[in-house]
């Protein structure tokens, strides 16, 4: 059995003779060895094989040992390393000059043999002792410092500037490559962005902060980069890091990152990456922190006060239903009801979902308010003999919760089901069409009608309507508010309102905000209509004689005429 190594020694010095005398020297001790023969083969070779402890030459061609030093001092894995310095430099002023760049120790050439052993084995304890530290603070992949020795650093200083990038789709190469090809580019990643910084003169720390993510911390950026705009700053680095392919074994892959730009100290992390998830979130290349993180914050806690607002209205049962009467062109009567949910806020407003439901959303109470609403909705209908519709969204109908629910009513109402709507909100949350029409298959057992909701919009198709057979289609409102003075709107509404009738399909006009709309659905041929003209939502269920609108008024004075 072969003994577990005590620890690995990188052994810098141009000449290969020297080195071999420091293994000898140290050969019954267990070490592995790594060798390099200048300062910058030096840093390459640490940051590849992450060392227990460095022996460094003073005078070597291409970086010498003093340099190596001082810049792997500066990169967060090479603080804590042991540095010995063996030279044939035996002045007091080089001794200085090490200790100053960040030498643990120095020994002047010749070494005496036992005095290597005994600093070497000294250092190893140390190195020891410093692993403790290192392996809670270093990423075990990349071996570079994590989350918290950032937050360890960023707490020891006063302020300072920092970038936080995370490269787009990471998630999609672990999962689709693998994560030994993840892990490859990371490292990768991380090798470009050490040697970018470097070619700008740049004294950095590199943190490996999550998957795909990476802090670039300045020693002073405003004294360095004062000169340059930060907009500018950033828009080179995404542009560089574009034009930049990394080798993953057998393929190349172009890499791109977000790049969020911050100063400051207080919660700078954390701020930090609540400003790049907005700008991944809006499909941004960067953001400067500073600029945005005030705006943030208020949005932030407006949310919270949303959120706060909705959880308060559902304990205290101020979530109600409203209704919106829908027009038989035909028939020239109300037949049935949009169901519309509303929030009474403590005051006695009501306010519409507009100013709510996102919240509800990141709340997760918006599942509740549909519950709310159905169980709410078939206490109403029960006693009231006209139909009315339902809106739900695919994430209602994904809901086992919302599933449930909806079929213990329907099974309990049975005379109510008959007369019910739901309308399947047109969105781009519909990740499964089979969910979709089983859930329909499902709900048709109790003579539930369908519609879809705001069709025309972005995400609709005729392949859908075809799939998904509704009894309804309802246009949406964006189009038929430019019905009358938009030729585009007239001939795409006359399309939709064609091919349905062509599959034995009705079709509703909802934002009928006008007669002259209104008149123009009519001859139009759209079989119902919806909107402000008709009536405005109400908590009661109005009827042609009961709601003063003018639509009313102007349809009364015709009967009465008659």
């Amino acid at each position: 059995m072969e003994n577990k190594t005590s620890g690995t020694i990188l052994i810098v010095d141009d000449l290969r003779t020297n080195r071999m005398v420091m293994k000898k020297a140290l050969e019954n001790e267990n070490y592995t060895f790594i060798e390099a023969s200048n300062g910058q083969e030096a840093i390459d070779l640490a940051m590849q094989h992450q060392p227990t402890m460095i022996i460094m030459d003073g005078l070597m061609p291409v970086m010498d040992g003093f340099e190596a030093v001082r810049a792997l001092r500066t990169l967060e894995a090479f603080k804590r390393t042991p540095i010995l310095m063996i030279s044939s430099l035996s002045d007091e002023s080089s001794k200085l000059k090490a200790i100053e760049c960040g030498v643990n120790d120095f020994i002047t050439k010749p070494f005496e043999k036992m005095e290597l052993i005994l600093r070497c084995r000294s250092y190893m304890e140390i190195a020891k002792t410093n692993s403790k530290y290192i392996l809670s603070t270093k990423d075990p992949y990349t071996h570079m410092p994590n989350q918290i020795a950032l937050r360890q650093t960023l707490d020891a200083r006063k302020e300072t500037s920092i970038l936080l990038l995370r490269i787009d789709h990471y998630h999609s190469v672990d999962a689709f490559y693998g994560e030994t090809y993840a892990r490859m580019l990371e490292k990768q990643f991380v090798k470009y962005l050490t040697e970018y910084f470097r070619s700008l003169d740049l004294t950095v720390l590199c943190y490996h902060t999550g998957p795909g993510e990476f802090v670039i911390m300045f020693d002073d950026f405003h004294r360095d980069m004062g000169h340059i705009d930060l907009h500018q700053f950033c828009n080179m680095l995404h542009e560089h890091i574009q034009a930049y392919e990394i080798e993953l074994d057998k393929f190349s892959y172009d890499v791109s990152a977000t790049i969020c730009f911050a100063s400051g100290k207080e919660n700078l992390y954390e701020d930090a990456s609540f400003a790049l998830d907005w700008v991944i979130e809006r499909k941004m290349t960067y953001v400067i922190m500073n600029e945005v993180i005030d705006k943030l914050k208020e949005e932030t806690k407006a949310n919270i006060e949303k959120v706060h607002m909705v959880k308060k209205a559902i304990e205290e049962d101020r979530i109600i239903p409203y209704f919106q009467p829908i027009y038989d062109n035909k028939l020239g009567e109300i037949t049935k009801y949009e169901t519309l949910v509303r929030l009474v806020s403590e005051e006695g407003k009501i306010i519409s979902p507009f100013f709510f439901l996102d919240a509800a959303k990141n709340g997760n109470y918006y599942l509740q308010i549909t519950v709310t609403m159905l169980e709410k909705v078939f206490t109403i209908f029960q006693y009231v003999d006209a139909e009315v519709t339902l809106n739900l969204s695919y994430v209602d109908i994904v809901s086992e919760k919302v599933r449930q629910k909806l079929l213990q009513l329907l099974k309990e109402h049975p005379d109510t089901a008959k007369r019910v709507t739901l309308e399947l909100l047109e969105d781009e949350e519909v990740e499964d069409d089979d969910i979709l029409e089983a859930f329909i298959r499902e709900v048709r057992k109790y003579g539930v009608k369908i519609a879809i909701d705001d069709f025309g919009s972005g995400y609709s198709n005729f392949q859908r309507i075809m799939k998904m057979n509704p009894d309804f289609v309802k246009i949406d409102g964006s189009i038929i508010k430019h019905l009358t003075e938009d030729k585009k709107s007239e001939i795409l509404t006359q399309a939709i309102n064609t091919f349905s009738h062509s599959l034995g399909i009705k079709t509703i006009a909802e934002f009928v905000s006008d007669e002259a709309i209104f008149r123009k659905v009519q001859e139009m041929g759209i079989d119902y209509a919806q909107g402000y003209f008709i009536a405005e939502p109400h908590d009661k269920l109005v009827t042609l004689k009961s709601h003063p609108s003018l639509f009313h008024q102007k349809l009364l004075e015709s009967v009465e005429e008659d």
